[in-house]
């Protein structure tokens, strides 16, 4: 929920109510609506079962969230799952192994926050098997999250971009400004794409990006929706 007043909002009051389905998204349903097709449905269950990390990328509302959603119960309910995010959007089945933390804003005398990064560092002592974190936004939020793939950890986030190369190119310049050795842990790209007028979400890439790939700042395409 988002509410403005005046004199902020100078036409008015306004709320924002954002519903989520009473019941979690399932792979099943997006390949029904036509989100996503069979082949890289497919594609992407071996991704989480062989523990690779991915980054889900794209503009606002084009589906990144919903789409780690449905990812997760590929993971085996024997794993830990720890998800991270300002505001709890990930919706996840109770078969799942999963402990979901999120941020907490300073009180008026400007203590007691818990950042995202302090959720981060945390989540490591947690023997986590795969870490979400609800969005990359900063370059510290990225050196922990790159760390803890460096470690072994299966990290699963979403940024705004909307190509596999922006993917990249956001990654390696500021904010973010991450080395390039760390961008590496990145093993999959799927950027999602939502078409305005019909308001119809679909995968529109995948990429992994090859180490020539990332002097030019760009992503080895693996699938384009047409």
């Amino acid at each position: 929920v988002n509410s403005t007043i005046q004199p902020i909002s100078t036409h008015g009051n306004t709320i924002t109510i954002r519903k989520f389905a009473r019941d979690p998204w399932t792979v099943i349903d997006f390949i029904k609506n036509g989100t996503i097709n069979k082949e890289v449905a497919a594609f992407l269950w071996l991704c989480l079962q062989y523990e690779l990390s991915v980054l889900v990328s794209g503009g606002t509302g084009a589906g990144k969230t919903s789409l780690l959603n449905i990812l997760m119960p590929f993971i085996p309910p024997s794993q830990r799952i720890i998800s991270i995010e300002d505001t709890r959007e990930v919706q996840l089945p109770e078969f799942l192994h999963w402990v979901p933390l999120t941020t907490r804003e300073a009180n008026p005398e400007g203590k007691g926050e818990i950042s995202m990064l302090d959720l981060l560092v945390n989540s490591l002592r947690m023997r986590p098997d795969r870490i979400l974190v609800g969005e990359i936004r900063k370059k510290r939020q990225a050196e922990v999250l790159f760390e803890a793939m460096h470690t072994g950890h299966s990290v699963y986030s979403t940024i705004h971009a909307d190509t596999a190369e922006q993917t990249v190119q956001r990654l390696l310049n500021p904010p973010i400004d991450v080395a390039e050795q760390m961008v590496k842990s990145v093993d999959v790209n799927v950027v999602m794409f939502r078409e305005r007028r019909r308001n119809f979400r679909r995968v529109f890439q995948v990429a992994e990006v090859t180490k020539s790939g990332y002097k030019r700042g760009e992503g080895e395409r693996i699938y384009r929706n047409r």
